[in-house]
């Protein structure tokens, strides 16, 4: 199809603008990753996505969202950070179809593309939440939150220790 081999083409260029993008848009400590680590990272997934399109199938994409998720949860990242990469992308991307895809294709073309990298990133987030999910939070003990320092008793609501009337 012309819209990946224009894709293809111009994948570097899209990449250097969607660096653009998150150079702007990023929080740390995502924002401290190298800018030769985040072009990799988004060729990475240019690759994926045109890989994705040219063999019509979504099992690319769908791998390579539960690797990033896998790698960027263990590494601390924030979901919303990752995101911020692949929103990114998809950005450079609409903006380059819009201005160079032939406008007589471009309704199923857009669709086409938003199908892959909305299946990136709906994988991603569900990948990224299954790894949250499986690790839990240590509970808080509220018996020594509420025990405070001041001279409460032990068990405030009990009859014990309150006035009688």
């Amino acid at each position: 199809m012309a819209v990946i081999a224009a894709l293809e083409a111009r994948s570097h260029e899209l990449v250097d603008e969607a660096l653009g993008l998150l150079e702007h848009r990023l929080n740390p400590p995502y924002k401290q990753v190298d800018r030769e680590v985040l072009r990799r990272r988004l060729h990475q997934t240019m690759t994926t996505v045109t890989t994705a399109l040219t063999e019509r199938t979504p099992l690319p994409v769908i791998d390579y969202a539960r690797e990033v998720a896998r790698r960027c949860y263990h590494a601390g990242f924030l979901l919303e950070e990752v995101q911020t990469h692949f929103n990114a992308l998809e950005e450079t991307v609409w903006k380059f179809m819009v201005k160079e895809v032939d406008a007589t294709h471009l309704p199923e073309n857009l669709a086409m593309v938003a199908s892959v990298i909305g299946t990136i990133k709906d994988e991603l987030g569900r990948s990224y939440v299954d790894l949250a999910s499986q690790h839990k939070a240590p509970r808080v003990n509220t018996h020594k939150l509420f025990a405070g320092t001041q001279s409460v008793p032990a068990h405030p609501m009990s009859a014990k220790g309150q006035p009688s009337h």
